[in-house]
């Protein structure tokens, strides 16, 4: 390993030591890792079974020191080993949806990290598909990964507000833990949650629902707790993307193809709730609705974040209505 700081004339020792380093307030640091995975006689492995790996999960323990004073943290990584060929165009499983005059087509991908952009990914995985007119949908919670957007729970420490607040959630719900409740504690604020819970109580009672998730604001309804994405990411509490417009417009003018990050769950087949958090100006919300309520994506671990959606008539009346 090595270390990269940007603004230290520090230089790397031969020894191997690392000089202690100041982060400044608001900063951060990098290092390069070079991974080397071998199997060993003890493992009763074969060297073969290397290439059924996806994914290296690391994990890197360190201390922070400053007012809190001397504390252990670690910073977990998840790099692909796996990049398979995206299939030829003739090849590519187009369906149409019931009901409209629109075409839908899943597209993989590797397991996406913090090292891929979404400028990249659409470049390789949707362009060579895309016609003029066509959109995109992107997944929210593959955004939020890209952007380092997750945490492990080890690393959350929950506090009293989220150890209470989140027993006022079903069981199954993503809020319904101490961690990850924290985890929107974290974002949003103590004191946010609290007032969402409190009129969230009183919206019950009164028999109006979901006042907890218009006080608490958009992450609250967008937060995977622990087994709510693909492996090994299932082991993290995925927090909604940032930026999801400026994403959408970004790739929009890099590629020409008009975008939008979405939520779309199994729950989208049964209610039709398609949510979307940005959208380049060029994507009619209506034909995007109509064509995620089906979920085509899948909800599991078919490892396809990008849908490519093509409306098969001209925009008409019938259509947008």
């Amino acid at each position: 390993a090595e270390q990269l700081h940007e603004d230290s004339e520090l230089k790397p020792r031969d020894d191997g030591y690392w000089p202690a380093y100041i982060v400044k307030a608001g900063g951060m640091t990098r290092m390069a890792v070079t991974l080397q995975v071998d199997v060993t006689d003890s493992s009763g492995g074969k060297e073969s079974d290397l290439a059924a790996l996806e994914a290296a999960w690391i994990r890197v323990h360190y201390f922070a020191y400053g007012p809190h004073g001397r504390t252990p943290q670690a910073q977990h990584v998840v790099l692909p080993l796996q990049f398979p060929a995206p299939p030829a165009p003739d090849q590519l499983a187009w369906r149409r949806v019931e009901g409209a005059d629109i075409e839908v087509a899943a597209l993989p991908t590797h397991l996406l990290c913090h090292m891929d952009d979404p400028i990249s990914i659409v470049q390789k995985y949707a362009l060579p598909y895309a016609s003029p007119g066509d959109i995109i949908a992107f997944g929210e919670s593959p955004l939020a990964l890209m952007q380092g957007r997750f945490r492990h729970p080890a690393m959350v420490k929950p506090g009293i507000i989220a150890r209470l607040a989140c027993l006022c959630f079903h069981p199954t719900s993503s809020l319904a833990t101490a961690c990850g409740m924290q985890a929107l504690v974290d974002v949003v604020g103590a004191w946010r949650v609290a007032s969402a819970v409190l009129l969230g109580i009183i919206g019950r009672i009164i028999r109006q629902r979901g006042v907890f998730y218009r006080v608490a604001g958009d992450q609250a309804a967008l937060i995977d707790d622990v087994t709510g994405t693909l492996p090994p990411y299932d082991q993290f509490i995925c927090l909604g993307p940032a930026r999801s417009k400026e994403t959408c417009d970004k790739v929009k003018e890099a590629t020409g193809i008009d975008m939008a990050v979405v939520d779309v769950n199994d729950l989208t087949v049964r209610t039709g709730a398609v949510r979307i958090l940005g959208a380049s100006d060029g994507v009619d919300p209506t034909v995007l609705r109509k064509a995620l309520r089906t979920n085509p994506a899948g909800n599991a671990d078919e490892q396809t974040p990008l849908v490519l959606i093509r409306r098969l008539t001209a925009p008409s009346d019938d259509l947008l209505s």
